[in-house]
């Protein structure tokens, strides 16, 4: 059965974040928010997590990997190759709503990057709930947002206004669960809805040719000598 856990304003009680972090050793996925909207999550660590993530996320390619939502820098760069040029991109757009593609390396999450990949999408989030959760995890989360980018242009959502975006499905736990045929165990939820927007997309993976893959149309401060 599914719970929701209410945020405190923009922090969460303790003992729901413990409770969180023992669903997801068990195995289970949850969904916690970012400032892109709500994701779901379960360890990258466990093998089963893509798979489950499939299950939610029907019409996302099987053979397209999850990115990886990390609690910091150091993480990062012990589960990809993280260049020094990268790194000074990395310090300027996270944590944000950003996906950084980076060069895979011996110790990347392998159910993370699909058959023969050689990169691996990270994200590292500025929402303090999210933050607090991977503080104490000791491995990144796989994450996909509850929707994406093609079904948002689809129903039309970019061309809501303010109160119709809000009322969407995606923007609360509630109409997660309403929606969703196969439930997550535990919603990390916040009293008000959270609109839905998606990162910005940017390929870190040639140190000679950085490139944006999709422009989520979020400010990227001091890199107009970059793009």
């Amino acid at each position: 059965m599914s719970e929701i856990l209410k945020t405190q304003g923009r922090s969460m009680n303790q003992r729901h974040l413990e409770r969180t972090i023992d669903c997801l050793s068990q195995g289970e996925i949850v969904v916690v928010p970012t400032e892109a909207g709500y994701c779901f999550a379960g360890k990258a660590d466990l093998k089963k997590t893509h798979a489950q993530l499939l299950g939610l996320r029907e019409a996302h390619p099987k053979n397209k990997p999850f990115s990886l939502l990390c609690k910091d820098a150091k993480q990062i760069s012990s589960i990809s190759q993280l260049s020094t040029s990268a790194y000074r991109i990395l310090n300027k757009v996270l944590p944000g709503p950003f996906t950084l593609i980076l060069p895979v390396h011996r110790d990347t999450p392998k159910n993370s990057t699909g058959k023969f990949r050689a990169t691996v999408g990270v994200r590292m989030t500025a929402h303090p709930v999210t933050s607090s959760l991977l503080a104490l995890l000791d491995s990144p989360l796989m994450v996909t947002s509850v929707t994406d980018a093609e079904e948002l242009l689809k129903e039309g959502y970019l061309d809501d206004d303010y109160e119709e975006a809000m009322e969407r499905w995606w923007t609360t736990a509630e109409g997660i669960l309403a929606h969703k045929k196969v439930a997550p165990k535990i919603l990390l939820a916040g009293e008000e809805p959270m609109l839905m927007r998606v990162s910005t997309i940017i390929d870190l993976s040639d140190d000679h040719n950085f490139k944006i893959l999709r422009d989520g149309g979020w400010e990227m401060k001091g890199l107009d000598d970059v793009f």
